[in-house]
């Protein structure tokens, strides 16, 4: 078989693994397994880092969200809103001070109508007395007994009348001032509510509106830093992956060396002598081969390494800064944005029991001018009663004096119905007074309420209840979003930590090679080819035409530029691989 022939073919299907017993046998098995380790650690960590990039791009997209979910333009108007929210929040004490103060007024009033009541139904029984002592008294009188009997009678009358009169007043106005005690009792709680939370609650919404201006600020820094962050990692990235092309570089040359093994172990018939010499030769050549990989492949790991601690290192810091801008830097766990929501909801808490305050205020004035209304119009009844009273006695005191000293006794019961009369009458003008002032106090309570009602806590609450929907709608989508990024972001980082920890190519490729150089050299006997031209420049031969990288071509060249013969020039097989700067692969 002619050596063309023998060295033709694939190494895997041709050449056989150099046997059990040769001196290449166990660095051939230990080639083997550095570049199955090669094909396995490489391919992972490249994944890593695909994955890792991918990442990257998401944390940093998370941290752009955040900024565009409360932008500047919502950030100024929001900030805006708060504070004026707080100073309206500051005045509305003092608006209630003033209504509960009318309501205690209306209360007093009642109180004071009470006793006035009081006084009517004294007068109404005397009166009744003086109806009775007249009838008794006619009865004594043959010349009056018929006619003021009936007079009496009809006073009597009259006076029940009044009284009926007088306990439905009486009814209306303890009703009415039921519910004025329970209005009062309500803004004494309301106000004991505004002392327990004023001025916090509105102090807090100057906090948080200043709280969120600097959180815009935060994430604007943030973004700034991470961009600058993104960029460092983005060129560590481009470093990991170009010194991962020592993977595959590494490989073909360690099955160069493995082919260039088996080329020699399948070399035409020559000497004992010739085969030691050029094993001799051959292995010198090939742990210088091995020597140059292993300088190469050490090198560019400790890139590898290196890039991939950055990078985990600088995710990290991106995860950090993600949560500064989001306000858990400070290990709080709840969030900026839930943290004021939540000191909103509070003032909006406030607010809306003022606002209940406002339309009870406004239901109360209500009932209150329709209540003095119908009071006006009873007491209005008892003064037309004092009217008719007033007539009778005077009609008594006119008949009196026609009967002559029989009617004289009559005619002073007369008198003193109609002085009693006139009682009845100032109570009943006082009564009409305080009524009167109840009404006008119960109009301006009912239009206060109205204006409450429609401006000022209504207000308030509506703006509040706009931010808070508006801050929870975000919180919810910044939220969810970031909980799913955070886990993914960290399991990112601790995989790249955990790749960097456990792939140990120096223990698993690199010592490999370093032995394999070793033990070949060990087989060198620095053969310098004299008399070898034939066999040995045909196997030379063979070797260079599968060599791919430059590197290999100039370990080669070395050796070929020290035999005492010429060799013939052989092309690679495959075009040689170029030469790159690694920080310029991706870019």
């Amino acid at each position: 078989m002619t050596a063309a022939h023998a060295f033709a073919g694939p190494y895997e299907e041709v050449f056989p693994a150099p046997s059990a017993h040769t001196p290449s046998a166990s660095v051939a098995h230990r080639l083997d397994s550095a570049r199955r380790a090669v094909e396995g650690r490489f391919l992972e960590a490249g994944d890593v880092l695909g994955k890792a990039v991918d990442g990257l791009s998401k944390l940093v997209a998370s941290l752009d969200k955040l900024g565009a979910t409360l932008d500047a333009e919502t950030v100024a108007a929001t900030t805006a809103e708060l504070g004026a929210a707080a100073t309206e929040l500051m005045a509305l004490p003092a608006r209630h001070v003033e209504r509960r103060e009318a309501m205690e007024r209306m209360a007093a009033l009642g109180a004071h109508l009470a006793g006035g009541i009081e006084d009517m139904r004294r007068n109404l029984s005397y009166l009744r007395v003086f109806a009775i002592n007249i009838k008794i008294t006619a009865g004594g009188i043959s010349a009056a007994d018929k006619e003021f009997g009936a007079f009496a009678q009809e006073i009597r009358d009259c006076i029940e009348d009044g009284r009926d009169q007088l306990d439905a007043f009486d009814t209306e106005l303890q009703a009415l001032s039921g519910v004025f005690r329970e209005s009062v009792a309500h803004e004494v709680a309301l106000a004991g509510q505004c002392g327990a939370l004023l001025p916090a609650v509105p102090d807090g919404l100057t906090a948080s509106a200043a709280a969120m201006a600097d959180h815009h600020r935060r994430i604007a820094q943030a973004a700034l830093d991470v961009a600058q962050v993104a960029r460092r990692v983005q060129k560590k990235v481009g470093q990991a992956l170009g010194a991962l092309q020592i993977g595959d570089i590494t490989r073909q040359r360690i099955e160069h060396v493995g082919e260039a093994l088996a080329l020699l172990e399948a070399a035409p018939d020559v000497s004992a002598d010739q085969r030691e010499r050029m094993s001799a030769f051959i292995h010198d050549l090939l742990a210088a081969q091995l020597r140059a990989t292993a300088g190469d492949f050490h090198r560019d790991v400790a890139r590898i390494g290196s890039a991939m601690d950055g990078i985990a290192t600088d995710a990290g810091e991106i995860l950090r800064l993600r949560d500064l801008a989001f306000g858990r830097g400070d290990g709080g766990g709840q969030g900026f944005l839930r943290a004021l929501e939540g000191h909103v909801g509070q003032a909006l808490a406030l607010v809306e029991d003022m606002s209940r305050a406002d339309q009870e205020a406004l239901k109360v004035g209500g009932a209150a001018v329709t209540a003095a209304a119908g009071l006006g119009e009873r007491i209005a009844g008892l003064r037309e009663i004092k009217t008719d009273v007033q007539h009778m006695a005077l009609n008594t005191a006119l008949k009196c004096s026609r009967i002559g000293d029989a009617g004289k006794p009559l005619a002073v019961i007369a008198i003193e119905l109609r002085a009693h009369a006139g009682y009845m009458d100032i109570s009943a003008q006082e009564a009409m007074s305080a009524v009167d002032t109840l009404s006008n106090d119960a109009a301006l309570l009912s239009a206060a309420g109205a204006d409450e009602a429609v401006g000022n806590a209504g207000g308030v609450g509506a703006v509040l209840s706009d931010v808070t929907e508006r801050l929870r709608t975000a919180g919810d989508a910044v939220e969810a979003d970031l909980a799913s990024l955070a886990r993914q972001g960290d399991a990112m980082v601790g995989a790249l930590h955990q790749m960097a920890g456990r792939m140990d190519l120096e223990r698993e490729i690199g010592a490999i090679l370093d032995d394999a150089a070793a033990a070949l050299a060990e087989g060198a006997g620095g053969d310098e080819g004299e008399g070898l031209g034939g066999p040995l420049g045909d196997l030379l031969a063979l070797i260079a035409k599968r060599y791919t990288m430059v590197q290999e071509r100039e370990v080669h060249q070395a050796f070929a530029d020290s035999l005492p013969f010429q060799l013939t020039a052989a092309e690679p097989s495959t075009p040689a691989a170029a030469e790159a700067d690694p920080d310029d692969v991706l870019f």
